[in-house]
Formats: C-alpha cells, structure tokens, sequence
C-alpha cells in the first residue's frame, strides 16, 4: 500500500508539473507585445537562471534539514536471525538466537557543535537567497535591452528600408541620364554601388530584425513572440528616463556596499564558513547522548535485558589529525571568501563608475539631438517648398537626415534606460518600473 501511494504522489507531482508547463506553452502574448508584460517574466521559473536558483535553493534547504537532524530523534527496530550450537556450559541449550529491538537514540549535548551547524546552514540558505534578486534584475536588465533592441532594430530597418528607396530613384535617374550620353559609366558605377551598400545594409537591417525577436522570445515566451511591440512611454517611467536624477559616484558606492546582492550573498557565505569552523572546533569536545532499547529474545540469557536505558558518552582523544585539518581548510575557506569580496568591490565599483559616467554624458547628450531635429525638421521643410517649386530634389534626401536624426534620439533614450537599468541592479534596488 506505501509503494502504490508513493507511486501515486509520484504520479501525481508529475501531473502538476506537466500542467505547469502545458498552462505556460498556451500562455496568449498580448498583441502587440507590451515592455510592461515583458517585464513580468523576469522570475520565469521555466528560465535556467531560475531553475538554477531553484536547484542551489534545494541543496541549501537539504543541508539545513540535515544539520537540524543531529539533534533530532533518532528511532530503529533492529533485528537478527541466527542459528547457534550452544557451549555445553552454557545452561540454556536453544540453538535459535534471534533477537529483535526497538532502539531510541538523542543527542543531549556537545558543546554547541550542532548548533553551529545549523546556522552554518541558515546562513548558506541566506546566501543562495541573496542572489534571487540578483538573478531576477540581471533577467530584467536582459529583457530589457533585448525589447528595446528589437525596437531598434525595427527603426534601423525602417531607415535602411527607406535609404535605399531614395538611392533607388537616384540611381533609376542617373541610368537614364547615362542612357543619355550626359554622364560617364564612373558616375554611373559610384552611384550603383552606393545603391548596392544600402541594400546590403537593409539586408543586414531585416536579419538584425529576425535576430533580435528570437533573443526576446528565448526570454519570455520560447516558440512564439507578437509580431508587434508596443514602444514604451519612457518619460512616464521615471527611473529610466532623463528625468531621474543621477547621485554622486561615492554615494553609489555607499549603496552598492549595502544593498549588492553579490556582496551581501558573499557576507552570509562567509559566516556560514565561520559557523562551521565552529562545528569543527568543538569536535574536540564530548558528545552526550541519550538511548533507550527494548527488546526480545528468542532464548534467554544473563545479558538479554527486556530494557535498558543510558547516557552515553563519547570523548574524542585522538582523531589522527583530522580536526586541525579541517579546521585549517575552513580557515583558508574565509580568507578566500574574503578576497572574492574584496574583488566583487571592486568590479562593483568600476561598472558603477562606468555606468555613472556614461549617463552623465547621455544626460548631456539628450539635448544635442533635439537641437539636430530642429535644424532637420527646417531642412525637411524647406526642401518640400522647394520640391513643390520645382527647383530641387532633395525631398529624399532631407527625409533621410531626418530619419537619422530620429533614430540618433532613440538609440540616445534607449541606451539611456538601459543604463539606468544596470546601475539599479548593481545597485540592488528594486526594478520595479511598471507599479
């Protein structure tokens, strides 16, 4: 009956998770794709990186299972069949010699020894913890920049697609001025092999298209992504958008110190180290248990006692070196964990510059751009007057320098926003950007 029912939880576990996986392949994406539901698969359990976490998770849980053990009861029937000629001085003459015994055992005290344990592994379990945030605004930042790439990569082609339409006409004239006798074959091959490299670049432009919308639906949603996305407002998310204020570099770091999830998983990783170094010092010391046994005899004799009951003492004298061992290997253990800190420190403080540093000079950028739309826009408007007068022709050219214009601002803001982005989840702060 435990075997079937143990099948039948088994069963039934797998049940659970093949719906799990069913209800998610059958999950509808909005159309058009939002940022804001993008967003939300940051804690995708179906993610490696989250079924990493789950599974260091797991590990950590069963290390604390098993410390708190040591001082949990430990309950046995144990038993013998065995067959024996009996020694002629002996006053029982049975040959049956079996025995069966219910023996309970528990550890009373042993010098904090399982306590230590057992916050070596609550504060293991806190390190692994520690690193859910950092996993989920790692995936954020990566979802992030993947939806805005693919808008990108959209404008990119909407611009090439474009090029190559006004290059085209250029090029249908030139032929038929060529045709003409008004100008050389070299004028005419300069113009066809500038014809030729914006249709390369709007190839590449359609691949980078195809490219970065298979990135995004490894992210979020494997096998199907919308054919549209929605561009986000980003001057109504205040925390990716010019708007937000940028702090002094020291007072980042400040943060970052506090808050890094690396660094505060590195800060438990290393009192877990400690707590253990604890254990095994106290392994030097006794361990006092209780026990208690009942049992029964197939034949009796002096020794065969129904019940006994006991406190047992266990006092280490010798153990060939093995404590100093691993007493000294716990230390290296710290002295390494603490120079992976002092590196993480490090490598936080230099991205943190880095990132500061560059949105400085995108905030101080911003501005540029707006004074170049200005000057197209005029450009646009006054080659259309132009056009309509039939005086020139440059109508192509000028929308050209405005769609470049445009697509130099969004790549600004874009770039923006995802710089932000990075400095938050250095700086451990919560990405929260849709409420």
């Amino acid at each position: 009956m435990s075997k079937l029912l143990s099948w039948g939880g088994c069963c039934f576990s797998l049940f659970l998770q093949c719906s799990a996986i069913t209800a998610f392949a059958d999950e509808l994406i909005p159309e058009p794709l939002t940022l804001k539901y993008a967003l939300s698969k940051a804690s995708l359990i179906e993610s490696p990186e989250m079924m990493s976490y789950s599974a260091q998770r797991q590990m950590a849980l069963a290390e604390q299972d098993l410390a708190i053990s040591e001082l949990g009861v430990f309950v046995a029937i144990n038993g013998r069949l065995r067959y024996v000629e009996p020694s002629a001085i002996v006053p029982a003459s049975e040959t049956n010699d079996s025995k069966i015994s219910l023996d309970i055992s528990k550890r009373l005290y042993d010098f904090g020894r399982s306590n230590a344990n057992i916050e070596a592994s609550n504060k293991n379990l806190a390190s692994v913890d520690a690193l859910y945030t950092d996993y989920v605004s790692k995936r954020t930042v990566a979802i992030l920049q993947a939806y805005l790439n693919v808008l990108l990569a959209d404008t990119i082609y909407d611009h090439a697609n474009e090029a190559m339409a006004v290059d085209y006409v250029t090029l249908d004239k030139v032929r038929s001025r060529f045709e003409l006798k008004q100008i050389s074959d070299i004028d005419l091959l300069a113009v066809d092999n500038k014809y030729r490299k914006t249709r390369r670049d709007r190839n590449q432009a359609l691949s980078d298209q195809r490219i970065t919308r298979q990135h995004l639906a490894q992210l979020i949603s494997p096998g199907q992504l919308s054919d549209k996305l929605d561009m986000p407002d980003l001057k109504k998310m205040h925390h990716l958008s010019i708007a937000r204020e940028l702090p002094e570099v020291e007072q980042l770091y400040e943060t970052a110190y506090q808050q890094n999830p690396r660094l505060i998983s590195k800060k438990h990783k290393i009192d877990a180290v400690r707590f253990k170094l604890e254990a095994f010092q106290a392994e030097k010391y006794p361990v006092i248990s209780a026990h208690l046994q009942a049992a029964d005899y197939a034949r009796d004799l002096g020794s065969s006692d129904k019940y006994r009951a006991g406190i047992q003492f266990k006092v280490p004298l010798y153990q060939a070196g093995q404590e100093n061992a691993k007493i000294k290997r716990a230390s290296g253990k710290i002295i390494q964990l603490e120079a992976d800190r002092l590196m993480i420190k490090r490598e936080l403080e230099q991205q943190i510059l880095e990132l500061w540093l560059k949105i400085s000079n995108l905030k101080q950028q911003f501005s540029d751009p707006d004074l170049t739309m200005e000057y197209r826009d005029l450009y646009l408007e006054r080659s259309r007057a132009l056009y309509e007068l039939e005086v020139t022709s440059d109508l192509g050219d000028a929308m050209v320098e405005l769609s470049q214009a445009q697509l130099f601002k969004i790549q600004t803001v874009f770039e923006l926003a995802i710089s932000w982005a990075k400095l938050d989840s250095l700086l451990g702060n919560l990405m929260t950007y849709y409420e």
